[in-house]
């Protein structure tokens, strides 16, 4: 769809509600946009097994230092994420989004270049996963703030939808590739492919026709800060939008203090072989697959408050299994079945709390109110990740897993006590009459599109 095309207004149908849109598949700068996501996600899934794969076999790391690897790469979001927010709200967001891509390419091809001249080393590891993370941070914030200037109202949400139904068949391509590629290339090489997949994802958006609208001057004497704390007052106000980002920290928390161990944990203590991690990780890119073509279907049935609540129930139930079972493959087909069954209700949860957080947020936050839930939900990441590698020291890496899988029930208590439990479909559908202003709560499934993450 061209953007005269898009300019148009649409079409009334039966009852004055909006006739359908067009497929999003005609739309060329979506499909650009779709496509560079597509390719930095598959790739994102061949680097997280490299690196476990260098530091466990090649480098031989304890536990405390794959602990550490993962710190340094949750940190970013601590430190950058609220400035990040900032500066998508000040500048255009797809230069942000292109330099940040181009850099994570550089950052990964020193992992390969230093195989060449020499050897890997845990230092490195460290300085990579840090320095990736942080663009990743400063990036994905505009990525994200950037899709309500391409898309608008539905479409919004079905741009939503188709995003992380392919990401998640790209986790799954990353994750089955990258098992694959480790053992045929080598770690390092296998790495570098990811390096290339930011330059395409660059070239994509590069390629994008689309005007983005130049930003509202800021108001007379506004600070960095007082920029920053508009975003946390916004997001820490807004009953809805409050609750779905507290439920949303303590799950990060959690699967951060999880995701830690947990490559660790199946490459030693199950003896998994590199392609086996990829192989089973994969499976949670089907489920992911599935949750993204489903939760929009469930939200028109059920409503956006119980769908959320039973993604939330699944969570730690769908985690036992990895506590209990043994090595082999029984063992792996079972963890397999549970992580396809945890990561759909994730990804349905996900696309569901993004739509409903889009739809009440003022187009001038849109930078800030992303930024201000990421920072929240990834703050305590590197704090996880620690403990956990503490936990894994003390009590094992079986018993530290297990006290993991009980606090994911924490995040399933905090939106049952919350506004968010009464989200249910409503024919009519609810506007903000002003920016933040609100009159009255929506489904995720109808209002506009001035929308955050």
């Amino acid at each position: 769809m061209s953007r005269r095309d898009s300019a148009r207004p649409r079409a009334e149908g039966a009852e004055g509600w909006p006739a359908a849109e067009p497929s999003l598949w005609r739309h060329g700068d979506f499909r650009l946009y779709w496509g560079g996501q597509a390719v930095t996600v598959a790739g994102y899934g061949i680097t997280t097994i490299g690196i476990s794969v260098i530091a466990v076999v090649d480098l031989h790391a304890s536990t405390m230092h794959v602990a550490l690897i993962a710190v340094a790469g949750k940190l970013p979001a601590l430190l950058l994420s609220l400035h990040a927010g900032v500066l998508a709200d000040r500048y255009r967001k797809r230069p942000i989004i292109i330099t940040c891509d181009v850099l994570c390419a550089l950052t990964l091809a020193s992992i390969p270049l230093a195989q060449f001249a020499g050897q890997v080393t845990l230092g490195q590891l460290y300085a990579v996963a840090f320095l990736v993370s942080a663009f990743q941070v400063v990036g994905s914030n505009a990525s994200i703030s950037y899709l309500p200037t391409l898309l608008r109202g539905e479409q919004l949400k079905e741009g939503n939808a188709k995003l992380g139904a392919t990401n998640s068949l790209a986790d799954l391509a990353g994750n089955n590739l990258g098992g694959l590629l480790v053992t045929v290339l080598g770690a390092a090489r296998a790495i570098a492919v990811d390096a290339l997949s930011y330059l395409v994802c660059a070239f994509c958006l590069l390629t994008i026709r689309h005007r983005e609208p130049k930003p509202a001057p800021r108001p007379a004497g506004s600070s960095h800060w007082t920029e920053i704390r508009e975003g946390l007052d916004y997001t820490l106000q807004t009953p809805v939008v409050r609750s779905i980002v507290l439920s949303n920290a303590t799950t990060s928390f959690a699967l951060a203090a999880s995701s830690a161990l947990w490559s660790l944990y199946l490459l030693r203590e199950l003896s998994w072989s590199p392609t086996a991690l990829g192989i089973v990780m994969g499976a949670g890119g089907i489920g992911g697959f599935l949750g993204a073509l489903l939760w929009r279907r469930w939200e028109r049935r059920w409503g956006a408050g119980p769908v959320m609540l039973t993604a939330l129930t699944i969570n730690p139930l769908a985690q036992i299994p990895l506590v209990l079972v043994g090595p082999g493959t029984a063992g792996q087909a079972v963890i397999g079945a549970c992580l396809l069954i945890q990561t759909g209700a994730a990804v349905a949860h996900g696309g569901l709390q993004r739509s409903v957080r889009q739809e009440l947020c003022p187009a001038h936050l849109q930078g800030r109110a992303q930024a201000t839930g990421a920072w929240l939900a990834s703050g305590l990441r590197p704090v996880a990740a620690f403990l956990a590698g503490v936990l894994g020291t003390l009590l094992g890496l079986r018993s530290a897993l297990g006290v993991i899988t009980f606090l994911l029930c924490a995040p399933l208590v905090i939106l049952w006590r919350s506004p968010v439990r009464g989200l249910h479909p409503s024919p009519v559908p609810a506007f903000a009459t002003e920016p933040g202003v609100v009159t009255q709560i929506p489904p995720a499934g109808a209002g506009s599109s001035s929308s955050t993450p």
